[in-house]
């Protein structure tokens, strides 16, 4: 903690960095993240480089919002020593999941997707918190996971409404590459905004609450994300034909 408080400066990487792709027969399944970082200070390059590169190192069981809230024991990263006057660091992955048909005929290939999960983690082992005890801390990182799955929600919504409406997703060309290319290129575009606006709201949620030191503004905003994720989730449970 300094003297003005818990400050956090917020990085996100727009483009999807993680990604496995496996064909059966005419089937396929792929995974990819849109990457946000709450980190706790201006990273420099060299850092940013590595953070990128180990994207792909990522928790074999990773941390997922419906597990319930942040709790002192999901902060397992160790807090670096360049980094002396920042309280926490929490990273978070909003990752989206399709599934795929590809089909041949008169050597043009078409592909579509057939179904698209999208979800929120927490990277425990990235993420640390040197004031585990802190509870208004810990609420405040919260407040941040809450929004990482507020713009999930939306992207279900969003592309719920896009699926039933007609094929959005699909491509279509002469070689399997290259169509499977454009349908990556087709989501990726679809969810770059996504995280463009989550990286927005983050900024004016620690804006509003003064990073958490404003009690009022800090309830007031927790209060908003917790009316909004339940209104978001009654949504996706229309769309998705669930009672």
């Amino acid at each position: 903690m300094t003297r003005s408080g818990w400050q956090f400066d917020l990085l996100s990487d727009m483009a999807a960095i993680f990604k496995a792709v496996s064909l059966v027969s005419k089937f396929g399944w792929t995974v990819a993240s849109m990457r946000l970082t709450i980190v706790a200070s201006i990273l420099s390059l060299n850092v940013l480089a590595v953070s990128f590169a180990l994207a792909q190192d990522s928790d074999s069981k990773p941390r997922r919002y419906e597990q319930g809230p942040l709790v002192k024991k999901d902060y397992q990263g160790s807090p670096p020593d360049t980094i002396k006057n920042f309280a926490a660091s929490t990273e978070i992955e909003v990752r989206y999941e399709y599934r795929y048909q590809l089909h041949e005929k008169d050597q043009r290939f078409q592909i579509y997707v057939t179904d698209l999960e999208v979800y929120s983690i927490m990277l425990q082992k990235k993420s640390w918190n040197r004031q585990l005890y802190n509870v208004r801390l810990l609420d405040h990182e919260q407040g941040h996971f809450d929004i990482g799955e507020i713009f999930a929600l939306k992207a279900k919504i969003e592309i719920a409404r896009k699926m039933k409406a007609k094929r959005r997703f699909f491509s279509t060309g002469k070689s399997k590459a290259g169509v499977i290319a454009n349908l990556e290129e087709t989501l990726n575009h679809q969810f770059n905004h996504i995280v463009a606006e989550m990286k927005d709201e983050q900024v004016v949620y620690d804006d509003a609450t003064n990073h958490g030191l404003d009690r009022n503004a800090q309830k007031l905003a927790r209060q908003g994300h917790s009316e909004e994720l339940k209104t978001l989730q009654k949504k996706v449970k229309s769309l998705l034909g669930h009672q």
